[in-house]
């Protein structure tokens, strides 16, 4: 049985990353490891979801030839036969930008050479949609048989008169019923963070904060 890594690459755990991680120790409970966690105070908080480990997993288990990275610039696509060989499943901690940037690339796969990389097709996912569809496929589907629709638009009415309209340019899955899985309460949560991730959140260490106790 696979142990889903999650490597922590963000600055700052807010409500938004909280949900996502959330998302992926529920689906994966008893499996779910977060890495690279060097902060205190996000060991604290991420304890309550899963093992905690505060090295990069690109030294804790850089010298393994069980671990698959989920990449998306890898030339490979994810099988279910590929978690018959693999313990340990990598998916990078990392909030979406628009166009990608190969963080995950960047920052995990180029430095573990001898682990196998697996891409989830052609667009993004979030963490918590990443989860989802490495789930499925650990159940034996294969990722044609998954259905996905890419781009998410949330409308909230800011008054009377304004409404505010967020497009997530990213790709979800689809449950049995056709409607996108998201983690609990994700639309309250992207209404309220949207406006000022960008700025606040991803623009540097300096601007980050931590809202999550």
């Amino acid at each position: 049985m696979i142990t889903v890594i999650v490597e922590h690459l963000e600055p700052c755990i807010n409500k938004w990353i909280y949900s996502e991680y959330s998302f992926v120790a529920n689906l994966f409970r008893g499996r779910t490891v977060f890495s690279n966690v060097s902060k205190e105070k996000h060991a604290k908080v991420l304890s309550r979801l899963g093992r905690v480990v505060r090295e990069s997993v690109t030294e804790w288990l850089r010298d393994r030839d069980d671990v698959l990275v989920l990449d998306p610039d890898a030339n490979e696509m994810l099988t279910p036969r590929d978690l018959e060989n693999h313990r340990y499943i990598v998916i990078g901690g990392i909030m979406g930008s628009h166009p990608r940037e190969s963080r995950t690339r960047k920052f995990i796969s180029s430095k573990m050479p001898r682990a196998s990389k697996r891409s989830l097709g052609p667009r993004q996912f979030t963490i918590a949609g990443a989860a989802y569809v490495l789930k499925k496929v650990e159940e034996g589907r294969e990722l044609n048989e998954i259905p996905i629709v890419v781009g998410l638009r949330i409308s909230r009415k800011l008054g009377k008169f304004i409404e505010h309209e967020i497009e997530l340019p990213y790709a979800f899955p689809l449950d049995e019923r056709g409607n996108p899985v998201l983690p609990p309460n994700y639309i309250d949560i992207v209404s309220e963070y949207v406006a000022t991730y960008e700025t606040r959140v991803l623009s540097s260490s300096e601007s980050c904060y931590d809202d999550v106790d």
